[in-house]
C-alpha cells in the first residue's frame, strides 16, 4: 500500500501513541487511516515483551518510513510514554503533537481540518495550547461533549449548542489533543505518579493555571474513541450513557480526582464536581456492576489513598 507524501502536515504534526496490548483490528485501522494523512507516527509500545502485540512491532517496520517505535521494558503507565513520545516529537522540531489513545481512528480529512485551525489560532490568539475534535463513541452512539466553566458552573457543550466552530473548553480528552510544543516546557510533562487516569486533566488544569487556552473543534468529521471498557446505560429523568471501568481503573480514577483536586491550581468548582461524580460512581458501581464488591474496595481504596496522599 502506498500513500500521498503530504510534507506540510508530516513535518508539523507529530502523531504520539501509546500502546498495551491493543485491539488488532482497531489498531490496524488506525494506523492505517493515520498513514493516509501522512503525520508522522511515534508509537511508544509499554507491553514489547508480550508475543500478542508482536504485530505492532511488525506494523512498525512495515512502514519504518513512516513509523518509529519507542519500545519501554515494562509497563511505565500513560503520563511516562506519552512525556517520552512527546519529547522526541520536540526532538525532531515538530510544531504539535497529537495524542491518540490505541482505538482511535480519525475520519478523512479531519487532521488536516485540526492542522488548519491550529495554525491559525496560532496567529489570532497566541495563548492557545491545545485543540482537539469532538469525539464519537460507536458503542453509545453518541458524541462526547466539551468541559466549560462559564459564571462558576461547570458543564458539558456539545457541537452546535452555539453555533460556533470553536469551543473554548477547560480540558481536552487526552485522545485527540493537538499539543501546541511551544508552550510545553512552560505547562511542563505529564505527572508520572498518576500513572493513567486523570493524567491530562492535571496538564490542562496546569495550562489554565498559567493563562493558557484550549479549545474543542466543531466539525463535520470526528474522532472514533472508544470510551472505557464498555458503556453502561441508566436512567437519571432519561436514559444516559457513562464508560463502564475496571475497579482497578476506577481505583486510579478516584484517587487521582481527590489529589487533583488538593492542588492549588484546580479550580474550588472541580473539586465539588469530582466529589459528586465520586459519590455517584461508588452508588452506581457498588450496586449495580457485575463486579460489585471489587468495585467498591477499589472505590474506597481509592478515597482512602487519594484522602492521604500528601499532595
Amino acid at each position: 500500500m502506498s500513500f500521498e507524501v503530504k510534507e506540510s502536515i508530516e513535518a508539523e504534526i507529530a502523531c504520539v501513541i501509546v500502546t498495551y496490548n491493543p485491539d488488532r483490528n482497531i489498531f490496524y485501522s488506525m494506523i492505517l487511516q493515520l498513514l493516509k494523512s501522512a503525520v508522522s507516527i511515534y508509537i511508544i509500545d509499554n507491553w514489547h515483551s508480550n508475543d500478542s502485540t508482536s504485530y505492532v512491532r511488525e506494523l512498525s517496520k512495515r512502514y519504518s518510513d513512516k513509523i518509529k517505535l519507542i519500545c519501554l521494558e515494562k509497563n511505565y503507565g500513560i503520563a511516562k510514554a506519552l512525556n517520552i513520545g512527546v519529547n522526541q516529537a520536540m526532538e525532531d522540531n515538530h510544531k504539535y503533537a497529537l495524542l491518540l489513545d490505541q482505538d482511535s481512528i480519525p475520519q478523512d480529512g479531519l487532521l488536516e481540518e485540526v492542522l488548519d485551525a491550529a495554525n491559525m489560532l496560532s496567529k489570532i490568539e497566541p495563548q492557545t495550547v491545545a485543540i482537539g475534535p469532538r469525539l464519537y463513541d460507536p458503542r453509545s452512539n453518541s458524541y462526547v461533549k466539551f468541559a466549560s466553566l462559564k459564571w462558576g458552573v461547570w458543564k458539558k457543550v456539545g457541537c452546535g449548542s452555539n453555533g460556533e466552530n470553536l469551543i473554548k473548553c477547560e480540558f481536552l480528552n487526552s485522545s485527540g489533543s493537538l499539543i501546541f510544543l511551544r508552550h510545553w516546557e512552560a505547562v511542563g510533562p505529564f505527572r508520572e505518579d498518576f500513572f493513567i487516569d486523570h493524567v491530562e486533566t492535571d496538564w490542562y488544569m496546569r495550562a489554565r493555571y498559567l493563562g493558557l487556552k484550549c479549545y474543542g473543534l466543531c466539525s463535520k468529521r470526528h474522532l472514533i474513541h472508544y470510551m472505557g471498557d464498555s458503556v453502561c446505560r441508566y436512567w437519571l429523568f432519561g436514559w444516559m450513557y457513562m464508560p463502564r471501568r475496571s475497579p482497578e481503573r476506577h481505583y486510579t480514577i478516584v484517587r487521582n480526582a481527590i489529589r487533583l483536586s488538593k492542588s492549588k491550581y484546580t479550580p474550588i468548582l472541580w473539586g465539588v464536581n469530582a466529589a459528586l461524580k465520586i459519590i455517584f460512581t461508588f452508588f452506581y458501581f457498588s450496586t449495580f456492576d457485575r463486579d460489585r464488591r471489587n468495585q467498591r474496595c477499589s472505590i474506597i481504596n481509592g478515597i482512602r489513598d487519594g484522602l492521604l496522599s500528601g499532595d
